[in-house]
This record gives structure tokens, sequence and C-alpha cells, in this order.
């Protein structure tokens, strides 16, 4: 008979390719899940800092633009009592607008929209229409987005209703923020300028760039972009998303609540990167002495332990035969770690033998009851076929048992047929089986038993059943039906007849046991 040629390579050969491939494997593995982890570790790090620094230069501009409105606020007041007096109006505008310098134009309309006086007195406003006539309609401080002014300034209009002592409404006051030049917001944000990259932006509701860094965005409307996206929608929070050039961030942002305007603060993700480069040379520097000292340890190891584990591997491999046990335990132990495998070997042999007999029991037991089920009982009957001459079988069947379930529920139900089989071994002799073979069916053989045996046993089963007192149901009974097999015929022909039996009983009126005619020639 050929057989395969003989395998030039030995255990311990394998065994130091195996360790020495494990090692380079788990020092590529450590060395990726470091560098995964750090780079998420910066990522998040990341995220959280553009995030704070979003939310604190919108709370910075929301102080700004809040302060903005109680100045006009309080101006209102003053506009209310001399809303006639076309002087102080004018007075009043150009003391807004030199107040502190934060408006570039500041200007007083009336109900119908109608400039009536303005500051300064250059950009001749006086006489001429508001642009935009939400301030007028909505009648309360409000902050504007981007537009384009009656001058052709790109601007920002903060405004607040002017009402009369009697609370009549007179119009508006509003100064202008010109986003092209230097101005309040400009003079905050540039105090926030970020470096390696990262930087900050703040855009209006309308996806307007209200500031930039780069000077020639400011105005400029943003195309789809899931970091504007997000911003706009969402008070707060951080993302990794692609900006609309295409390049991947890490981006925080924060919404300005006065103005629904949202402050952006972003790092390119490229630098995040470059910095984790960098770190990772420095570590792989230290790493490589390290991992080299542990491969020729693992090499020295390898060397020491191969003798005894050729033989605990090959054990090993029969952990499921009957003397896997007292091979294995035959094996020297010459080292803790030859020791250790050898006692976890052990171990498994006995566990895996305890359950390959608990896989054995449960695959020949009925789980409620733990009677035998219909597969150990067709393998017994199997046996008896080719060493009994007779047996008898007693089929049974508990009375109205549907109506046990239905009364009681399935709970009280399952407990009687617990109880049930507990006392069908009680009434059985050492070597009968009981089986259950359905819901409420159950069936009793008794080897080399003759039908006058299986009535009697029947008959005492019967009685002990009636007589009992079960949990929650009470009293219940039985009927039985017994038959007889023997050498010759089909056992499934005795267990048919033994059902036919117990069919008959329950016809009889139930709690009853029927047994068939003996036959010629048993005893």
């Amino acid at each position: 008979m050929p057989t395969r040629p003989r395998p030039k390579l030995t255990l311990r050969t394998l065994l130091l390719a195996f360790a020495l491939i494990c090692a380079v494997a788990t020092l590529a593995n450590t060395f990726w899940v470091m560098f995964t982890t750090q780079r998420s570790e910066l990522a998040e790090n990341a995220l959280q800092t553009n995030q704070a620094y979003a939310a604190r230069i919108a709370t910075s501009v929301e102080e700004v633009l809040s302060s903005e409105l109680d100045r006009l606020g309080f101006a209102s007041t003053l506009i209310g009592h001399a809303f006639a007096d076309r002087t102080a109006l004018h007075d009043e505008a150009h003391r807004l607008l030199n107040q502190d310098h934060s408006f570039n134009s500041v200007l007083i309309a009336n109900a119908r929209g109608k400039i009536i006086a303005s500051a300064p007195s250059s950009l001749q406003l006086d006489g001429k229409a508001l642009q935009r006539r939400s301030p007028l309609t909505r009648r309360e401080p409000m902050i504007s987005d981007a537009f384009k002014s009656l001058a052709g300034n790109l601007v920002v209009f903060v405004s607040h209703p002017v009402f009369s002592p009697d609370g009549e409404y007179l119009g508006l006051v509003g100064g202008s923020i010109r986003l092209e030049q230097k101005n309040t917001l400009q003079a905050l944000m540039d105090l926030n300028i970020r470096e390696d990259g990262a930087h900050v932006y703040l855009v209006d509701s309308h996806r307007q760039v209200l500031y930039h860094p780069d000077p020639r965005r400011i105005g400029t409307t943003l195309a789809a972009d899931p970091i504007v996206d997000a911003a706009l929608q969402q008070d707060h929070g951080s993302l990794r998303a692609k900006d609309g050039s295409g390049n991947e961030m890490l981006a925080g942002y924060a919404s300005i609540p006065s103005s629904r305007w949202s402050v952006i603060s972003q790092r390119p993700l490229s630098n995040i990167e470059a910095t984790l480069k960098a770190t990772t040379i420095k570590v792989a520097k230290g790493i490589v002495p390290l991992g080299l000292f542990g491969l020729l340890l693992i090499w020295w190891l390898g060397v020491k332990i191969s003798v005894p584990l050729s033989r605990l591997a090959e054990n090993a491999k029969r952990l499921d035969a009957p003397e896997s046990y007292e091979r294995i335990l035959a094996v020297p132990a010459d080292y803790v770690e030859s020791w250790q495998i050898r006692r976890a070997l052990l171990l498994g042999a006995a566990l895996l033998q305890e359950k390959i007999g608990r896989l054995n029991q449960q695959a020949h037991s009925d789980p409620l009851t733990g009677l035998a089920n219909r597969r150990a009982m067709e393998e017994t009957m199997a046996l008896w076929q080719q060493s009994l001459k007779t047996f008898a079988a007693i089929a049974v069947d508990i009375d109205h048992f549907k109506r046990v379930n239905d009364t009681y529920g399935h709970g009280a139900g399952d407990d009687t047929l617990r109880a049930v089989a507990r006392l069908m071994r009680q009434v059985s002799r050492p070597d009968d089986m009981v089986c259950r073979v359905g819901g409420e069916e159950f069936l009793l053989l008794l080897p080399n038993g003759s039908i006058a045996t299986g009535a009697e046993v029947a008959e005492r089963l019967r009685a002990v059943i009636e007589a009992a007192q079960f949990d929650t149901v009470g009293h219940i009974t039985i009927s039985l039906g017994v038959a007889m097999w023997k050498a010759g015929e089909p056992m499934s022909a005795a267990l048919e007849r033994s059902d036919r039996m117990l069919y008959q009983a329950k016809a009889q009126g139930r709690n009853r046991v029927v047994t068939e005619p003996a036959l010629t020639g048993v005893t």
C-alpha cells in the first residue's frame, strides 16, 4: 500500500517557525494597535479641542451681539420718546455710530420702512427705503444674515424695534456691520487665529461666510459640505468629514443663538497623521532591539519545550479516546510550562469525556421528565430483539390532560408530567424501561414480562396515580393498554397493539387498564 513520504520538517522546526511567526505577528499587531489607537486618540482629542474652541468663540460672539442689541434697545427707548424730533434722531444715530465704532453705519426707519435718520451722513441714506422688511414685520430684536447694502457693501444688520411710550410701533433702529473691512467681529475672530493648518470661520444660516482667515472667502456661499450642514442643523458637536474641497477635516462647531450663525473650528487630518508618523518612527526605533531580543528568547524556549510538546501534541489529537487521560498523564513534565500544558490537556480530556457522557445522556432522555426518549427506546428495543423472547408493553395516557393545561396553565401541566414520571419510576422494576413518547403519553416496557405481569404492573400504576395528590391540579387518572411481543414479529406490532388497548380503555370510560388477549404459546 503506497504511503506519503515522511515529512522532512520536525516538530522543533515547526514549533520554532510557528513561534517566530507568532512573535512577529504579535509584534506587528501590537505596533498596529498602538498606531491606530494613538491615531484615534489624537483625532478624538482634536475633535474635542475644536468643539471646545468653537464653543468658546461662539460664546464670545454671542456676548458681543447681545451687547449690541442691548445698546440698540437702550437707544430705542430714547428714540421712542422723541421720534418726531429729526434733530434728536440724527444725534442719537451719530452717538451710536461713534460710541465704540462697532457699527459701520446706523439708521433709524419709520414703520413703513423709510429711513428718517442715519449716520454717517456721507452714505446719504435718509429718505431711502430699507432693503429688507423682515425686521419691520417681525417687530423684535434680530440679527440678519449677510446681504449687500444700499451702498453695495456686504453687511449684517443688527436692529431693535422702536415703540412709543403708549406701545405704538414706530419703526426700528439698527446698525450695520461691514464684513469686508475691520469690525468688532473681525477683531474678535482675529484673536483666535490657529496654527498647523487649523482655522476658524463663521457662517450665517444661508451658508455665507461672515469671517474667514482668508479675506477672499468672506461673502462667498459655501456649496454642499457635511461640516457646514451639521453646524447649521445642530447646536454643537464635532465630526470627521471631508470639506467642500475634499480635504479630510476634524471639525468642531457651535451655534450662536441670537443670530442662528455657526462657528466652525477645523483641523486637517493630514496634520494629525504627520504628527503620528513622526511619533511612530520614534517608537519603532525603540521596539526593534526589544523585538530582536524577544525572537532570540522564543527560539531558545522553542528548543527547550519541543520534546515534551511532541508527545503532548500527539495525545491532544485523541482527547475523545477513553484512554487519553492515562496517556497524557504518562508524559513527563520537566518544567512549569509543560506541566501547565499537560494539566490543561488532562482537564480538557476529563471535561470532554464528561461532556460526551452528558451529551449521550441528553440525546437519550426527555428534557422535561428525565425519562428515556423515543430514540433510547428504539435503541434498547433493537438490543432486546437480539436477546429477548418476549416483553410486555404498557401504553399510558393521562386522562383529560388538555383540561389540566387549559385550566391551570402549561406550567402546572409540566409539573404534573414530572410527577407522573416519578411515580412510574417508583412502580416499575429495576430492569423495566420507562419512556415518554409524546405530550402526555408514556410507555413502560417490561423485558421478559408476561401479559399477567404487565396487567399487574399497569393496575398498580393506575391505582397509585388515582390515589396521588398532585400540586395545583389535585387528582388525575390515567388509562393504560397492555400488549405482548414475542420473537418473530416486528416490535412495532406490540406497540401498536398496546396503543389500541389504550384507546379501548379511553373508550370504556378512562381510568382503567385494558389488556390484549394472551397470545398462544406465551406464558
